[in-house]
């Protein structure tokens, strides 16, 4: 089943290739660097959908937040009791917490077959890009796997602060600094060109995390930052007036 996979990513990645050189790039390296781009976009497309799901789910998540900190202060000495009240919450208001996971996760098996697709590519001679001097060796200068750790992170981080976090969960940010780390050591020994399909799919995944869950969520903040600055200074006015009344009452009573 999995050659079987392997087998039609590769025929697909053949395509853009032999597509990219009809084209009249002569470029090797550029050649293969233009279609793992390609196909990374192809890829991005395709998942778009669970990522629109999961940034929606996030952004329900968010509403309910006042509803989920009443259950912690409500069931704060029952934690069994909480991750019950939690869920059922979340079920009735649509919302899935590993909704948002989906989209960080699906890519990976495609990183897997394609590992094996780049590893059955032999004799390319000349195929270089940049500082890269061989796509289908590791980056000697280490630059690859730094990006590829970077770009790892930026998007989990702005995904971390667009989703509140949850009763008894697990530490996001750790979690994003760890699975960066392992990305970026792991891809000291990946063919660059695999790299590569790393950090532009994530560059990718970047930019949609951004507008889909980073700035609604911003901007939901915002409203709500502004509303409770209204609320305060509504109770202001009526503490004053209050506080007027009573001190004119007073003075009449005299």
């Amino acid at each position: 089943m999995f050659q079987a996979i392997v087998n039609f990513m590769k025929g697909i990645f053949d395509s853009l290739h032999d597509f990219i050189v009809s084209m009249g790039i002569s470029d090797v390296g550029l050649s293969y660097v233009l279609a793992i781009f390609i196909f990374t976009l192809i890829i991005r497309i395709l998942i778009l959908p669970f990522n629109i799901k999961a940034a929606k789910s996030s952004q329900g998540m968010q509403k309910i937040q006042p509803e989920v900190k009443k259950l912690q202060a409500k069931y704060k000495d029952d934690p069994q009791k909480l991750n019950t009240e939690t869920m059922r919450l979340y079920k009735e208001n649509n919302v899935s917490v590993a909704g948002g996971c989906l989209p960080s996760l699906l890519p990976l098996p495609i990183l897997m077959a394609l590992y094996w697709v780049f590893m059955g590519i032999q004799g390319i001679e000349g195929a270089s890009f940049l500082w890269i001097h061989d796509l289908f060796a590791p980056d000697k200068y280490y630059i690859l796997p730094v990006l590829a750790a970077l770009s790892t992170y930026i998007p989990s981080y702005l995904m971390s602060k667009s989703t509140p976090s949850q009763p008894g969960g697990m530490n996001m940010g750790s979690m994003n600094l760890v699975m960066a780390g392992m990305m970026g050591v792991m891809s000291l020994n990946f063919k660059s060109i695999l790299v590569l399909y790393w950090i532009i799919g994530n560059l990718i995944q970047t930019i949609q995390t951004y507008f889909l869950n980073y700035r609604p969520a911003m901007r939901e903040m915002d409203d709500k930052t502004q509303k409770d600055a209204v609320a305060e200074s509504d109770k202001f006015v009526v503490a004053v007036e209050e506080s007027k009344n009573s001190a004119s009452k007073k003075r009449k009573k005299k």
